[in-house]
C-alpha cells in the first residue's frame, strides 16, 4: 500500500488520515478560474433573460393583453353566427306562437 497518498489532518487523532485528492493545485487554480468564468457568463445570460421578460410584459400591458375587456364586439366564428342566428329565430317563432 502506497502511503505517500495520505496526510494527517491537524487536530484529529493521531493516526487518522484521510485520502488525498490527486488534484494539482495548478488544476484546481484553473478549475476555478473556469467556473467563475461560467458563472458571470450564466448571471449575464440572467439579466438579459430578465430585461427581455420585462420588457415582453411591459409591451402585453401596454397592448390590454392582461385585461378582459367586457362589452367589446369582437370578430364571430361561423359557428357563433349560425348560434346567434338560431336564438333570434327561436324568439321570433316563440313570440308568433304566443299572438
Amino acid at each position: 500500500m502506497n502511503v505517500n497518498g495520505f496526510v494527517i489532518l491537524p487536530g484529529s487523532k493521531a493516526g487518522t488520515s484521510a485520502r488525498l485528492k490527486t488534484k494539482t493545485v495548478k488544476e484546481l487554480q484553473l478549475e476555478k478560474v473556469q467556473l467563475e468564468t461560467e458563472n458571470r457568463e450564466m448571471e449575464k445570460r440572467l439579466r438579459e433573460l430578465q430585461s427581455n421578460m420585462s420588457r415582453e410584459k411591459e409591451e402585453r400591458r401596454k397592448l390590454g393583453a392582461y385585461h378582459w375587456k367586457s362589452g367589446q364586439a369582437g370578430l364571430r366564428t361561423s359557428q357563433a353566427r349560425v348560434l346567434a342566428q338560431n336564438n333570434e329565430n327561436r324568439k321570433k317563432v316563440g313570440n308568433q306562437t304566443c299572438k
